[in-house]
């Protein structure tokens, strides 16, 4: 049953329903407005929404998809206050399995600009956070930076303060930091980078190794050595369903390898939603 005690526009987004990655609709159009950023966030962060079981035949009821709405209409609304809601959400990734927030929740901090800075990156540096919700804390970052140019050096320094000890850290949490990195063309981050990789501590199938970090930062116009062959990569991660390319692509390898998680986890939440 649709919940009623969310004020109208907030209400409207209960019966939406579903939509598709990354939309372009307008929320502003409906009427919202600053006055409406509290109860956004509430909505945001209601457990009972989050919490909301599919259908037995598969059918999602539309309240499903409310705080999908919410946090696009409060990145609309330019609302820095819901900065800790949305990086709240982060640990959805890997505790519901929400391709949602993995797919949009970073671009949204990213439209939200410096003020996010700070609590990404300290969700990037706790260990004691999801390695996913980490990842797309970094993920955060590098789109802060983008979507925010006058922010690019923060958010380089903010990335690379996170691979301090990265001894002592996950392999993919490392390298999924080093590729952000190569996205905001960090060249000053080339030697750490550099060490990590010489040290074994960057998972290669993510972007690949030091060389193809030269190339995206610029440093190199081309890998002066064959690349690695990443095709078992994808064999492994996709059980012979890979992209037929000369060579599989860093990005390519790294979506494959969060696709087949996201399914075995997925797996696991459908059969929990059955038993309620």
């Amino acid at each position: 049953m649709m919940r009623s005690d969310y004020p109208e526009p907030v209400a409207k987004l209960l019966t939406l329903g579903e939509t598709v990655f990354h939309s372009e609709r307008n929320y502003l159009n409906m009427g919202f407005t600053r006055a409406h950023i509290p109860d956004l966030i509430r909505l945001l962060e209601d457990a009972e929404l989050r919490s909301l079981p599919w259908g037995e035949d598969g059918t999602v009821p539309p309240e499903v998809f409310a705080q999908v709405h919410a946090w696009r209409t409060l990145a609309q609304l330019e609302a820095v206050e819901a900065i800790p809601a949305l990086v709240g959400l982060l640990r959805c990734i890997d505790e519901d399995q929400d391709d949602y927030a993995d797919e949009e929740v970073p671009i949204m901090l990213g439209k939200l600009g410096a003020a996010a800075i700070q609590p990404c990156h300290n969700t990037l540096a706790d260990r004691s956070k999801h390695k996913y919700e980490r990842i797309a804390a970094s993920s955060a970052l590098a789109e802060i930076g983008k979507q925010h140019p006058e922010t690019r050096e923060a958010c380089v320094q903010a990335l690379v303060s996170s691979l301090e000890n990265y001894q002592d850290d996950d392999e993919e949490i490392n390298a999924f930091t080093l590729s952000d990195l190569a996205e905001l063309k960090a060249v000053e981050a080339a030697p750490l980078a550099k060490e990590i990789f010489e040290a074994g501590c960057a998972d290669e199938s993510i972007m690949g190794d030091y060389e193809d970090f030269q190339v995206e930062v610029g440093l190199l116009e081309k890998r002066l050595t064959p690349a690695r062959d990443l095709f078992g990569v994808q064999r492994d991660l996709l059980g012979q369903k890979f992209i037929d390319t000369p060579r599989a692509t860093p990005k390519k390898a790294n979506q494959a390898k969060k696709e087949k998680a996201r399914r075995k986890q997925a797996e696991k939440a459908r059969r929990r939603n059955r038993k309620r």
